[in-house]
């Protein structure tokens, strides 16, 4: 494992680890002991590792932390910085000033600077212990939503052609299933969709009769296709968002490939013309550092990496970093129908 010797970021990660076992404590700890009056040594056992890197990490005569330590020391940077990142995105919403928006930006850069360090890079995430560990599904559930604003919402249609599911509802949805399926341990999937050369068809044909002859249709594949796996929301004529919670990136590539492929087989009243999508997919795991917003900016980057790679493509990324650097496509176009 790689060593971390002591810098000047040395105060930060005191901060965090800080920050890490309050949430740890109050998230986990205390809600078990809640209805067990007794804390599972597990808990016991992290807690007294998280006292230890305090410790090293205010002792000036140690000139690095101990190896065993590091996992705990990155899940507490990346706690950090989701928390970081959610705070200046509502902080965000209340300004459309461009210097403003950009100076709320740079907080996060010393924590990317962090995340580019080696030891950062060569270190296992720490698996936190899930509160499902040690209490029931149906319990945890109640306990965590207690303590949050988090619901599964009540649906909402596209207030357009009542096909899809309204894009107010995705951020929310995305939220939901990042708390339900990380007590599961289970991934989720995000694909962002765009009909390609969407502009040229709809000039073609106009747009009264592409509302009335096309976009039904294909949403309604769309639906079809999504519906018991997932959410599909419409984000625009040509825009779409699919949310896959509970499916591993493979089975989602796949998946939305088929689509791809259902899509040659429709046809539209009096247009000889096929519809293909380009997408970008984002797998979204316990280790993510993304906040739901920037998820979605992920996604949309990869599709439009997808479309300027040669459209009716799929791209996704290729490490769990989720750089501009690290997208690639993993299905070149779709000529023909797999029944």
């Amino acid at each position: 494992m790689y060593k971390i010797k002591r810098s000047e970021f040395f105060n930060l990660y005191y901060v965090y680890v800080m920050q890490y076992k309050s949430w740890f404590k109050r998230h986990i700890g205390d809600l078990v002991f809640s209805k067990l009056t007794i804390v599972p040594r597990e808990v016991e056992r992290i807690e007294a590792q998280l006292d230890q890197l305090f410790d090293e990490l205010q002792d000036t005569e140690l000139s690095e932390i101990s190896t065993e330590l590091l996992p705990l020391l990155k899940a507490s940077v990346i706690h950090e910085r989701r928390a970081k990142a959610f705070d200046i995105e509502n902080r965000s919403d209340f300004t459309f000033n461009h210097d403003l928006r950009i100076t709320l930006d740079e907080e996060l850069e010393v924590i990317n600077d962090i995340m580019k360090d080696e030891w950062f890079k060569k270190t296992e995430m720490h698996i936190t212990p899930k509160i499902t560990d040690f209490l029931s599904v149906q319990l945890a559930e109640e306990l965590l939503f207690e303590n949050s604003s988090l619901s599964f919402r009540e649906r909402i249609f596209d207030e357009k052609f009542h096909i899809l599911t309204a894009p107010s509802l995705f951020i929310p949805d995305l939220a939901y299933y990042r708390l339900t399926c990380g007590l599961r341990n289970n991934p989720i999937n995000v694909a962002y969709l765009d009909i390609d050369d969407f502009k040229v068809f709809n000039t073609k044909y106009r747009e009264p009769r592409v509302d009335r002859d096309v976009l039904p249709k294909f949403m309604s594949a769309l639906e079809s296709h999504v519906y018991s796996h997932g959410h599909a929301y419409r984000y625009g004529g040509d825009e779409y968002v699919v949310l896959l919670p509970n499916m591993k990136n493979s089975t989602a590539i796949t998946f939305m490939k088929e689509f791809q492929s259902k899509l040659l087989k429709l046809s539209y009243f009096g247009i000889d013309e096929k519809i293909t999508i380009s997408m970008g997919i984002f797998k979204v795991t316990e280790s993510s550092i993304q906040t739901d917003s920037e998820i979605e900016e992920r996604a949309a980057f990869a599709k439009n990496y997808a479309k300027k790679e040669g459209k009716n493509r799929i791209a996704t990324y290729a490490k769990s970093c989720y750089r501009n650097e690290d997208v690639r496509i993993v299905s070149n176009k779709v000529h023909h129908y797999d029944n």
